[in-house]
């Protein structure tokens, strides 16, 4: 970009961009166009310039609503750039082209990308990064060949999402590496753009996903940047859906690196179908049916959480309490898993007991009683306590909280139960697994399932649970148990996709 003298207050300012060859790998219907994070860049790098005690990486009230088409030969492209000098201090550009009607003498011109460029302000609030560890609810999961060839279709530059995308109905995690271009613009205050691209094809495929939407990005309300991201690293994007306002979707973005460190925050990103509904999502990705929770346990405890296992980040432990970490010393890489997943959902399951509290920091939420074997729930502020109980099988960890005693379960539905009746089940309940309208290995998962439940509740050793409850009823969605032949007590379950979740708790007497 060529100098320019200093600037006044407001003004217009002729410009040539010179596209590089990656660019026209960022296409909308066939076209190549400017992308809106290289609109970005452009315009920090034509700011700075001008006004280099400003800092480029505090963004506000970005747009992006009119495409910029890239010419097919390689010479520049003429176009201007707007600058105003707003009441705070902060500068506000945009980059726009004129253009001449072919049918008349008219001349209209289209602004592309318009940028406030605010000054520097305290460093925002350490974030709860528990949210990012883990990836709450039923995940859909996205290869990313697929994902580039049927739902983001931009050429081999823009294909940065490395990992398989996870999607559920709380948002999105996905593993993105930044490319080292050979053509790729050396000076980048901002820092590689193919990262939060990347976030935006993120959130592209969740719309496509849960809003059956082709979404692009039209605007951003701010963007922080705290470490640029640097090229050949790779990064972790937690999408955000926060609301749907008519037509357009908006998200919230974080950027981590494979620490656990925020590098980025982008806060309320605008995204709508720009096709006119001319592009639509295939009709695989499209969700008609979301299982977003357990709904025949909720009425039976105060919250319940499930999340994935396999979406656990590598930066989990971070958000270990002192008496969480010192638990997993001696433990091996799997019980490690096990335990990690266990204390991100405990934790999620206090914030939500907290009215939704997301700004407690997960090192001090804490999620193991003195005795550091029992799990413990506590709102975020310490003032209220509740009985909870956790669980998980090879896919899920399952955590549930109430003012009753209560004890939860999830098993995976296999054959190998039938092998080891004798173990957990009496004469009288092998007989009610043999009456039960049920299949054998969904009945007997079942008493065992209870059975599992109860010695968590209890906190008793599971052949203690083998031989003080009896399986009264069994049930598809409701079973019956005695604990030493008093109290009935209600077991709940739920199947989902080879999974059962059971759930026991004590009634009011």
């Amino acid at each position: 970009m060529e100098n320019i003298s200093q600037i006044t207050s407001t003004g217009r300012y002729p410009v040539a961009i010179y596209a590089p060859a990656h660019w026209g790998d960022h296409c909308f219907e066939g076209r190549a166009v400017l992308p809106a994070v290289e609109a970005m860049q452009w315009l920090s790098n034509w700011m700075q310039q001008q006004y280099p005690h400003l800092n480029p990486c505090h963004i506000k009230r970005a747009r992006f609503e009119k495409f910029l088409n890239l010419p097919e030969t390689n010479e520049p492209m003429a176009a201007f750039v707007d600058y105003k000098i707003l009441a705070d201090g902060s500068v506000r550009a945009a980059l726009l082209t004129k253009t001449k009607a072919k049918s008349a003498n008219i001349t209209r011109t289209k602004v592309h990308a318009q940028v406030d460029f605010v000054r520097p302000e305290n460093r925002p609030v350490e974030p709860a990064l528990d949210l990012a560890a883990i990836l709450e609810g039923t995940c859909f999961k996205v290869d990313p060949i697929q994902l580039y060839q049927e739902l983001v279709p931009f050429g081999p530059s823009f294909r940065n999402i490395v990992k398989p995308l996870w999607l559920t109905f709380e948002g999105a995690l996905a593993w993105i590496v930044a490319p080292d271009l050979p053509d790729t613009q050396t000076a980048m205050p901002l820092g590689s753009p193919f990262v939060l691209d990347a976030a935006f094809h993120a959130a592209c495929v969740w719309s496509q996903r849960f809003a059956h939407v082709v979404a692009f990005p039209i605007g951003i309300n701010e963007r922080i940047i705290l470490k640029p991201a640097q090229s050949g690293h790779p990064y972790i994007s937690r999408v955000f859906p926060i609301k749907t306002d008519e037509d357009i979707l908006y998200f919230d973005l974080w950027i981590l690196n494979q620490e656990g460190e925020i590098i980025e925050f982008i806060k309320g990103v605008k995204m709508r179908d720009v096709s006119g509904g001319r592009l639509q999502p295939p009709a695989w990705i499209r969700s008609e049916v979301n299982f977003a929770g357990l709904d025949r346990l909720n009425p039976y405890c105060n919250k319940i959480v499930l999340a994935e296992r396999d979406t656990l980040m590598p930066f989990a432990p971070k958000c270990l309490t002192e008496l969480e970490k010192r638990k997993t010393i001696s433990m091996g890489k799997k019980r490690r898993v096990d335990y990690l997943s266990a204390r991100l959902a405990l934790k999620r399951l206090s914030r939500k007991l907290s009215d939704d509290d997301y700004q407690t920091p997960a090192p001090i939420i804490e999620t193991l009683k003195a005795d550091n074997i029992r799990p413990h729930c506590l709102s975020t502020d310490g003032t209220r306590s509740f009985f909870c109980s956790v669980s998980h099988d090879h896919r899920f960890v399952l955590a549930a909280a109430s003012d009753r005693p209560l004890g939860v379960d999830v098993e995976t539905l296999s054959g190998k139960v039938l092998k080891g009746l004798h173990l957990f089940m009496n004469p009288a309940e092998m007989k009610r697994i043999q009456a039960c309208r049920l299949d054998e290995i969904d009945a007997s998962i079942r008493v065992w399932s209870i059975k599992e439940s109860v010695a968590k509740a209890l906190n008793s050793s599971l052949a203690d649970a083998w031989h003080s409850v009896e399986v009264m009823t069994i049930g598809a969605h409701l079973s019956e148990l005695k604990i030493k032949g008093r109290q009935t007590i209600p077991a709940i379950h739920q199947q989902f996709n080879h999974h059962l979740f059971t759930l026991v708790y004590w009634p009011d007497s």
